[in-house]
This record gives C-alpha cells, sequence and structure tokens, in this order.
C-alpha cells in the first residue's frame, strides 16, 4: 500500500486557496480535517497518509511506529 498527500490550499495539486464550491477541493479540505485514527490530530496537508480498508485515515508516521 503506498501513503497518499494531500496538496496544500493553493499550490499545484491542493485545492484553491479560500472558499469554493469545487467538489474535489472540499473533499481534499474534508480530508486534510479528518483526525488520524491512533494520534487524534489531523491528517492535514503534506503529511504522508494511509486511508485504511474501512475508510478511515491514519499518518504514515503513525502506523509505521507502531
Amino acid at each position: 500500500m503506498a501513503a497518499g498527500r494531500l496538496g496544500g490550499p493553493g499550490t499545484k495539486y491542493g485545492p484553491c486557496k479560500g472558499g469554493c464550491k469545487h467538489t474535489d477541493c472540499a473533499k481534499t479540505r474534508e480530508m486534510a480535517d479528518t483526525l488520524c485514527t491512533v494520534c487524534l490530530k489531523e491528517i492535514g496537508y503534506d503529511e504522508r497518509f494511509y486511508e485504511l480498508d474501512d475508510k478511515t485515515l491514519v499518518h504514515a508516521i503513525c502506523v509505521e511506529t507502531e
């Protein structure tokens, strides 16, 4: 399984800066705001993460150090 990474707002692969109505931007912001199921901190932007089979998100560093 390969880790993913969300580009920050305003970057080439990130959501638009500020508010917009793009579906992809909204989903990216939603994923970035999701809490890691291990450390309970936001997944955030430019951080490696995994999406588990049950669709939960977890920081790669949290899984790799357990």
